[in-house]
């Protein structure tokens, strides 16, 4: 089973918030329909959202040849003009690219649809799939559709790029200018299919195809047409950090706490370079120093490797030339004594010479 829940495009989701559902058998036939807050509809073993055009911003952007995860870094950046708003707080998708090198990007508020998949988590329904109300009518070429509504009309081209507009006497303004801007990039459309909601009458289409050039037809209804599926090429909205099964219970680390990260980690290592390089300038300091002290006291030294090493063996010979015990010396004559000796009762050690007797 199913579950597919159209959203309303209120700002914030309460517990009594109510909106239109549909629950869908395994072979995708309508079983039931009605309109509730989360808490009251059935439960699924699947759970879509659809998200009014309101609530969906498309753009087509060129994006750079780059892997995917640098797009979706770059994402938010890209659409920020067109939005005016922090990048952080959007979420965007990319489509795919069509023939003209375009991307259709898909963007949406973060905090509004992390609350709405909250606010069904509570109830407990785990969503699976979030995409806008147009990628049921996305698809074909040339051809655009027009959700003609009581309230509230939805353009959607064949990209499945939406658009919700105001309705008013004679052709819309917002449906005009989008012909003006697709011929400009020459993508106008063919035909357009005007579909009523409930019962709304249709309106002047041959009036619409006279001012536009573009032929209006007769559709059919949106009911009919919000129980069939979105198209295969539809932007999925649940990526990334609202990818099913992915915990969202963490935060989200902000993008300057990165860049300081990222800075104090480069501050580190040039630190410890640093220091590296002086504790190794230190270093050959005191190994001259070293050298320079072991030539003075041993001029006839020809060749100094080990200056310590050579300056202990050097000391040691001293020792034994003068009659000194050397370091080694008494180890050495009393491990000669007793192998040579069968019994030793008592050993004298003087002037570097061992009596055993």
């Amino acid at each position: 089973m199913k579950l597919r829940a159209f959203l309303p495009s209120s700002e914030g989701p309460t517990t009594a918030e109510r909106c239109a559902w549909k629950l869908f058998d395994a072979r995708g036939e309508l079983r039931r329909e009605g309109e509730g807050p989360p808490g009251e509809m059935p439960r699924a073993k699947e759970c879509e959202l659809v998200l009014p055009a309101e609530r969906v911003l498309f753009a087509r952007l060129k994006l750079p040849r780059v892997n995917a995860a640098t797009i979706r870094e770059l994402l938010p950046f890209a659409v920020e003009d067109r939005l005016l708003a922090d990048p952080s707080h959007i979420h965007a998708v990319a489509g795919r690219k069509n023939e003209r090198g375009e991307t259709v990007v898909a963007v949406v508020d973060r905090q509004w649809l992390q609350a709405r998949i909250d606010a069904f988590a509570a109830a407990g329904h785990a969503i699976t799939s979030a995409y806008c109300e147009s990628a049921l009518l996305a698809g074909g070429r040339d051809d655009w559709h027009v959700v003609w509504g009581g309230s509230r009309s939805m353009l959607v081209d064949d990209e499945g790029a939406g658009a919700s507009f105001d309705r008013g006497p004679g052709l819309p303004l917002a449906l005009r200018v989008a012909l003006d801007e697709a011929a400009a990039r020459g993508d106008k459309p063919n035909s357009v299919r005007v579909h009523t909601k409930g019962a709304e009458p249709l309106p002047d289409l041959e009036r619409w195809s006279s001012e536009t050039g573009v032929a209006f037809a007769q559709g059919s209804q949106w009911e009919a047409i919000a129980n069939g599926q979105p198209a295969a090429s539809s932007i999925e909205l649940l990526k990334d950090e609202f990818a099913p099964g992915r915990s969202r219970d963490g935060f989200r680390i902000p993008r300057a706490a990165l860049w300081l990260g990222a800075a104090i980690v480069a501050a580190q290592v040039v630190l410890s370079v640093a220091d590296a390089m002086r504790l190794s300038t230190e270093r050959d300091r005191l190994v001259q120093r070293q050298e320079a002290i072991f030539r003075g006291a041993f001029p006839e030294a020809k060749a100094v490797v080990d200056p310590e090493l050579q300056m202990a063996r050097n000391v040691e010979e001293m020792k034994r030339a003068r009659g000194l015990a050397a370091g080694d010396d008494f180890l050495a004559q009393l491990t000669r004594v007793a192998r040579e000796a069968k019994a030793v009762r008592s050993v004298e050690y003087a002037s570097g010479r061992m009596v055993a007797k």
